[in-house]
């Protein structure tokens, strides 16, 4: 028995290297979420306004565009229950921070939780931002747990382009020149669907915390919506958008968040903007920042 069980370890040895090996060099590579916490430890002292959400906060809302002392903490498809955490986690290192900006929208309001949905961004978070939801032996503990990711972010690498954020966290790749018209033809435009109950409550509780905590540390929270397209508004689900404003309204009088909507904005109109039917181009993220900042702060 003793022979066997040698003679296996001896033949599986090899194999463990080399996967951990490999393991070990993906975690390596660059990537955002790495990059994100290692600035906020460093310059967290700095900001004094945090940008919170989804894709539509990502490519939207260009820091240097806003104003000063602004970063974003932002990532595709991030979840509400992330964007709590994330701010609880680096309050502590922001001492001068005074805004929130969280994108609360069609977008993520009614989103599936992220390991049903897309598990490799789930071991983002808990490998590279520390996220304690999982066991550091579950599934999520690995990259090689999920092979897509795995080799999505070898592509990147071997493409020269592990991290596709700038230095203030602003997700630069939806690039003009690259959008695709057919994207906006009606067969193509997306739509952000209702899934269930379970989770979009769920999802409504952590903006509520989110707002909770901005009341108990005096913080100004504005719960934002983005500009999108007049077709990808047009497919979306009327009662949805009424949710979506019922809810953000609900915010605003129980924690008195500020609401920006833009999500309709006429400067918007014209489809040259966006990349895709719910994603400004970086032209449009340029010009709606600018927008932002002067409206929200004053910035000229």
């Amino acid at each position: 028995m003793k022979k066997f069980l040698l003679k296996t370890l001896c033949f599986l040895l090899p194999a463990l290297l080399v996967l951990a090996g490999a393991e070990a060099f993906v975690r390596s590579l660059p990537n955002t979420y790495k990059y994100k916490e290692a600035w906020m430890w460093q310059n967290g002292h700095r900001v004094s306004t945090l940008l919170l959400g989804n894709s539509h906060a990502y490519y939207d809302l260009q820091p240097s565009a806003m104003g000063d002392s602004i970063f974003s903490l932002a990532n595709v498809s991030q979840r509400t229950e992330h964007d709590y955490f994330l701010l609880k986690r680096y309050a502590e290192a922001c001492p001068r921070l005074q805004t929130v900006i969280l994108v609360a929208d069609n977008s993520n309001l009614f989103d599936v939780p992220m390991e049903d949905d897309e598990p490799g961004r789930a071991t983002y978070y808990q490998l590279y931002m520390h996220y304690p939801k999982h066991s550091p032996l579950s599934r999520y503990g690995f990259e090689l747990s999920n092979m897509t990711s795995f080799w999505a972010k070898m592509l990147k690498h071997l493409e020269g382009d592990e991290q596709d954020c700038d230095s203030l966290g602003w997700g630069r790749k939806y690039v003009a020149e690259q959008r695709n018209p057919d994207d906006f033809t009606p067969e193509r435009m997306r739509e952000h669907r209702f899934h269930d109950w379970p989770a979009t409550l769920t999802n409504l509780h952590y903006v509520d915390s989110i707002a909770a905590y901005c009341r108990m540390r005096n913080l100004r929270l504005v719960l934002l919506q983005t500009p999108v397209s007049v077709g990808y508004t047009r497919k979306a689900q009327p009662w949805q958008l009424r949710y979506v404003q019922a809810f953000v309204d609900s915010c605003r009088q129980a924690y008195g968040a500020e609401v920006a909507d833009y999500s309709c904005d006429r400067r918007f109109s014209d489809d040259q903007q966006y990349f895709d039917p719910d994603h400004l181009n970086d032209r449009g993220a340029k010009r709606f920042s600018k927008i932002l900042g002067k409206e929200l702060f004053g910035h000229q």
